[in-house]
Parts: C-alpha cells; structure tokens; sequence
C-alpha cells in the first residue's frame, strides 16, 4: 500500500476509533457512501479561469452517526477537471486530485452538508514534476431520498486543493456536480 493510500486508511480508522465511543445507542450508525459524478475547475498555474471541461471525480466515504443530525466521515476523493486554455492549449490535459477527506455533516430531513478538510496531491496532466501533498478544503450539499436501508440523491461539491510542486505554489479549485448512494448498517 503506498503513502497516500496508508495514510487515508489511517485516518479512517482514527476517526470510526475515536466516534465510536461518543455514540450513544439511539444515535449509533455507521454508514459507507458512493459518490459519482463531473467536475469543472481551474488550476492556477494554467492561466486558465474556470474551465467547463468536465472529467469524471468520484469519492468514498466511511460515517458515523454521532448524533441524529450530526455525523463525522472520512473516506477518499478523487476530484478530476479538463483544461484547454492558457498553458494547457493544443495538450488539454486532466488535472486530476488525489485525496484523504475527513468531514462534518449535518442533515435534516432529505437535506444535507458537509464540510472538511482534505490531503493529498494535485496534478496536471502526466508529465512535469512531482506533486508534493498538501492541505486542501472542501464544503458540499445536496438531497438524500430514503430508499429502505439505503439513501440516494444529488449532491454540489466545492473543493480548494493544494497542487504544489517543489518550483512552485499553486491550489486548484474544483465545482461538482454528482450523484451518490449511502448505504447504512447497525
């Protein structure tokens, strides 16, 4: 398992380890969600503004319950954009996030938000240099149907991610659209 895989199983593990003992009965429940959809973005060393390129991003994510409406998850994402202006015209390449979430989420009836923190790397296309990890933040928000056990529905997602290499500073900023499933146990 390489670095960025180990340390997004880490932080799993230490967020179900440290929920779990605040959970009362009542308010008891693990859940694993399946998000997929496109995004569209920028990355800042392109010189591109937002680009309407979408690419495929997806995520998975482990949940805890702590109270009716308030959960902890953590999980990973993957946040994918095309680019076709500034430095990328004649290549358009994918600028594609690889990242550890951990995340709040408050719901009430069939809505729902979140918000958290990410880590990982950022990267445009495949050559250049190597992308360091970095911190990055994420909010999102969307509707959930209750179908039995499981619950479906649209989500929008905002995403900030660092893309630094070791010559340069630079974030990318991501908007999604998707649509996921959650399937809940205990």
């Amino acid at each position: 398992m390489n670095g960025p895989r180990r340390r997004a199983a880490f932080v799993v593990a230490l967020i179900m380890a440290a929920g779990t003992p605040m959970v009362g009965r009542a308010a008891a429940q693990t859940s694993v969600e399946v998000r997929s959809g496109l995004a569209v973005g920028n990355h800042t060393s392109t010189s591109a503004a937002l680009e309407w390129a979408p690419a495929l991003s997806y995520e998975i994510r482990i949940g805890r319950r702590l109270r009716p409406q308030v959960a902890v998850s953590a999980g990973y994402v993957r946040t994918a954009f095309g680019c076709r202006e500034g430095f990328c015209r004649g290549r358009e390449p994918t600028v594609t996030g690889n990242h550890a979430a951990l995340g709040v989420e408050l719901s009430r009836g069939w809505l729902w938000g979140r918000v958290g923190v990410l880590y990982g790397t950022t990267r445009v296309g495949t050559e250049g240099e190597t992308p360091r990890a970095g911190p990055g933040l994420e909010a999102g928000a969307g509707l959930r149907l209750r179908l039995g056990r499981a619950r479906i529905g649209p989500g929008l997602s905002w995403r900030r991610m660092s893309a630094d290499t070791p010559s340069s500073t630079d974030h990318a900023v991501a908007l999604g659209f998707d649509l996921g499933v959650v399937f809940e146990f205990d």
